[in-house]
């Protein structure tokens, strides 16, 4: 492994090793329990050779679709650090919706990770299919659950919000929105997804692993949080023009109203491009619960027409 690389590992493992805790270890059959540590409504379901947590709220009508959100975890954090992480489970209990959080592959470190990108975080080169995997998953959700095909959406975390990306490049006619918290494209990424999904960019300018401003990890370059913006914003034939919402905290750890929402609507097919900038906020700010609540807000907001 080169200088670089383990550089760029380094900042991920300083970033969030500690916040979003251990991987996720395997069920011996395939079946579905309750994971040990959880409540009784998250599960442990084995699929493929990658178990994932599912949070069924207690009573979903059968004849009532819910809206489905999958969290993907950061690199070297696990599925049930980034469900503790964004928070959604009493949310989910009160407005209805399933929450999957998949685990991702192993590195020859021990760590966990997505293959989303050539910048985010496959240091080891493996062959994984990743966008694959996460595509069958959310297919095999739609299959047993009453999930509603158009409110299907995907929040990352850093090497997460990546592969968020990339599966809305990959998979659009399976996501309505994405929701990107540290995240990025690469510079040159192949990305023409087949309609349009509407992308919540978040990113707190002092993040100092993925740069607000763009860069690289291991010579393998990242589009900066404007540079990201304008792909999706042409990808879905946005407006040139921006609406500004109301101020949001969305850092415990930054003082007042520390977010000015801006979006580009209406673009494509009834889709948005959105940008939530952290004033001050690093790379694993500390959430709130009014972040969480408008986050959901914005999913919602963006459920596939």
């Amino acid at each position: 492994m080169s200088s670089r690389v383990r550089r760029g590992r380094s900042a991920f493992l300083l970033a969030v090793a500690t916040a979003l805790g251990a991987v996720v270890g395997c069920a011996p059959q395939p079946t579905v329990t309750p994971t040990p540590t959880a409540p009784a409504t998250v599960r442990t379901v084995e699929f493929e050779d990658r178990p994932f947590l599912l949070d069924v709220p207690a009573a979903p009508l059968p004849d009532k679709t819910v809206a489905l959100i999958v969290l993907l975890h950061g690199y070297t954090a696990s599925a049930s650090g980034v469900m503790d992480y964004f928070g959604l489970r009493s949310l989910a209990t009160e407005r209805g919706f399933l929450v999957a959080a998949p685990q991702g592959s192993t590195d020859d470190n021990g760590d966990a990770f997505w293959n989303a990108s050539k910048a985010c975080c496959n240091v080891d080169g493996v062959d994984v299919d990743d966008s694959g995997y996460l595509s069958r998953l959310i297919g095999t959700i739609l299959a047993t659950y009453p999930v509603d095909p158009g409110r299907v959406y995907v929040v990352g975390h850093s090497n997460g919000a990546f592969m968020a990306h990339r599966l809305a490049c990959d998979h659009a006619d399976q996501i309505a929105a994405i929701a990107s918290l540290a995240g990025a494209l690469d510079v040159d990424a192949d990305c023409d997804p087949s309609r349009p999904v509407s992308v919540l960019q978040i990113h707190g300018d002092a993040d100092e692993s993925i740069a607000y401003q763009g860069g690289d990890i291991g010579g393998n370059a990242f589009t900066s949080v404007e540079q990201t913006l304008a792909r999706w914003r042409t990808s879905n034939s946005c407006p040139t023009g921006a609406q500004l919402g109301s101020g949001l905290d969305a850092d415990r750890e930054v003082a007042g109203e520390d977010v000015t929402p801006t979006e580009w609507t209406p673009c494509r097919d009834g889709s948005s491009v959105a940008r939530w900038t952290i004033t001050g906020g690093g790379h694993v700010p500390s959430l709130t619960d009014a972040f969480r609540m408008r986050l959901v807000d914005w999913l919602e907001a963006h459920r596939r027409q």
